[in-house]
Formats: structure tokens, C-alpha cells, sequence
């Protein structure tokens, strides 16, 4: 019997962890996420924060449906006026009164037993502050598995220094982290496309992240969602960049080594400079890959295209022929 086994919070009772949700127009798909989160079995007592971002469907709707029948359980930040993800998740995660906080985007599920397994591998590894996990990736509508362009390398733990230099490889769906350490910085509500490597960077800063190979929530591809209409889209990829290198600005300010912070800038513009190589803006392409090379020398890669940057016909050859090469050795390791 689960006779040890808590619902969401009670009326007096003081939440343990604070499950953030954040939604923007997931109207659709914001019932089942919450369903998941409250169907969730727990040795402590949790509450559930949900900031919706002046969602233009039916999406509050939906979630004050759940807060009627939750009252105690679930608190709404409803904005009168679109303020972007980091200012909804800056207004959401303040709210938390618990000792461990969770993300979910309001599209995604979590599958039985994720936040006990987090929970109990927090408190069993004190050193680590932030642990995170595999997910399947689905169509938004069938739930069929679907690929995503995940990186290959998932190390079982890292540090902010390794995600300053390589990113995420995880979703933000998947965290769990210690709530001190989220509340000792404040969220740079100023970043307008990507915030989630910025919040991960303050939040593992001084302390070791863990990865666990396991698969716990469902991760729905949405195919008009911010990745395609503002990272991928070349007329609005320079705020992309804007919000990378701001994040390598926080990274120096929370006393991250110099060395580190320009590798940092050094990936994030070549990653620029690739966009714009592959979707044919040859000035863009050749202001990036000068800025990565000035920043540091990080690759080969790096090397023969800045060394091409004059003739972008011959980079777009070149570095479409390296990709060729990588793609056969990935296929046979």
C-alpha cells in the first residue's frame, strides 16, 4: 500500500518541491502535462506553478479548470500582456516555496515516477544540484517517436564549464535542481529566444549536474514552436546570437574563467556562422566565423572555414563534405 506515498500538497501543509509549469499557446496539450504532474506519487508533499504568457487559445482555460479542482494544490501566473519566457519563468520559479523545483513546458508529460526517482537521487548525492534525464522525443499530435538532433555526447555528469563550451544535451523538461541555487541569481529576463542555458549556468555554477540515461518524460516536437520560427529562421537568428553571447557575459560574471567564456563565444558563433553558411548569407557567414576565430581556436572545423571565409562557395563545399565524412564515422563507431 502507498500509505507513505503523498498527493500534491494539502491546505497548510508545506510544500518539499515546487513543480514549474510554463505555457504559451499549448492549449491542446496543457491538460494532459498537468494530468501527468498531478497523477505523480511522492514521499513529500508538492505544489504546482503554472505561468501562462497571455496564451491567445485556450490555454487558460484549461488550466484555471485544473485549479478549480486543485485549489490548494496548483497557482496560476496569468500575464496580462506577452512578457517571453524568461520573464514568465522568472515570475513562475519566484513563486516556489519549495526546497527542490522541477520544469516541464506545458506540452510535455511526465512519465510515473519521475520526480520520486529525481528526488531520491538529490538527496542521495549531495553534491549534486541539478539532475536531468532522457526523454522520448513524439510527435506533437500521434506520440509516435519522432528523431530529434540531439548531441551524441551525454556525459553521466558535467559542470558549467562544460555547457558553456557544448550546450545541453538535455531538455528543460527533464530538470530537477536544489532551489537555493536557483534563487541565489536572478533569471536575466533581457534574454528574448534562449534563456535555458543562461538559468542552467546559474543554477550549476560551483556545483556538479548529473545526467541519468533513463527515460522519463515524453518531449513533444512542435513543428511551428519557437526553434523553427526564431533559432532556425535566418531573419531572426541574430537575436539567437544576442542571447548566446549574453549568456557567455553571465557565465564571467559568476566568475567562470576567461578561457572558458571565450571557447564559449567561440562555439556559439561558429554555430552562427554555420546557420548562415547553410542558408545562404554569406556576409552574416563571414562576420560570424571572423568573431569565433577571434574569441579562440576551438577546431579544425573552426580553422578550415575561417580560412575559406572569403569564398563561401568553397566553405559551403568543404564544410558540406566534413559533414559527410562525420556522418560515416558516426555510423560506423
Amino acid at each position: 500500500m502507498d500509505t507513505n506515498l503523498y498527493p500534491p500538497v494539502q491546505e497548510q501543509a508545506t510544500p518539499v518541491l515546487s513543480v514549474i509549469v510554463l505555457c504559451y499557446r499549448q492549449g491542446e496539450y496543457v491538460g494532459p502535462c498537468l494530468q501527468s504532474v498531478l497523477d505523480q506519487k511522492l514521499d513529500v508533499p508538492f505544489e504546482v506553478i503554472v505561468g501562462d504568457d497571455n496564451s491567445p487559445d485556450n490555454s487558460l482555460d484549461v488550466i484555471e479548470s485544473f485549479r478549480s479542482r486543485y485549489p490548494d494544490v496548483i497557482k496560476v501566473i496569468s500575464h496580462d500582456a506577452n512578457v517571453g519566457f524568461a520573464a514568465n519563468f522568472a515570475d513562475t520559479v519566484a513563486m516556489a516555496k519549495g526546497e527542490y523545483i522541477a520544469n516541464i513546458d506545458g506540452d510535455d508529460v511526465m512519465l510515473p515516477g519521475k520526480l520520486q526517482r529525481q528526488l531520491d537521487f538529490l538527496r542521495e548525492h549531495p553534491e549534486c544540484g541539478l539532475v536531468v534525464h532522457r526523454m522520448r522525443t513524439v510527435d506533437q499530435d500521434t506520440l509516435e517517436s519522432v528523431p530529434y538532433p540531439l548531441p551524441q555526447n551525454k556525459p553521466a555528469t558535467f559542470d558549467a564549464e562544460f555547457l558553456i563550451k557544448n550546450g545541453p544535451y538535455f531538455f528543460h523538461s527533464s530538470e530537477m535542481y536544489r532551489a537555493h541555487l536557483r534563487h541565489r541569481s536572478p533569471v536575466d529576463v533581457g534574454l528574448k529566444s534562449v534563456c535555458d542555458v543562461a538559468h542552467l549556468l546559474q543554477v550549476v555554477f560551483g556545483w556538479q549536474g548529473c545526467y541519468l540515461d533513463e527515460e522519463w518524460g515524453l518531449y513533444r516536437v512542435n513543428r511551428t514552436g519557437m526553434t523553427s520560427t526564431r533559432i532556425n529562421n535566418p531573419e531572426r537568428h541574430r537575436e539567437y546570437m544576442a542571447d548566446m553571447i549574453q549568456t557567455c557575459q553571465i557565465a564571467a560574471d559568476l566568475g567562470m574563467a576567461s578561457d572558458t567564456v571565450n571557447r564559449g563565444r567561440a562555439k556559439f558563433y561558429l554555430t552562427s556562422a554555420i546557420f548562415y553558411l547553410e542558408h545562404g548569407h554569406e556576409d552574416n557567414f563571414e562576420d560570424c566565423i571572423e568573431s569565433s576565430w577571434r574569441a579562440a581556436r576551438i577546431s579544425t572545423k573552426q580553422l578550415v572555414l575561417y580560412s575559406t571565409r572569403r569564398w563561401p562557395r568553397l566553405s559551403r563545399a568543404v564544410y558540406t563534405r566534413l559533414k559527410q565524412v562525420t556522418g560515416r564515422q558516426r555510423a560506423h563507431a
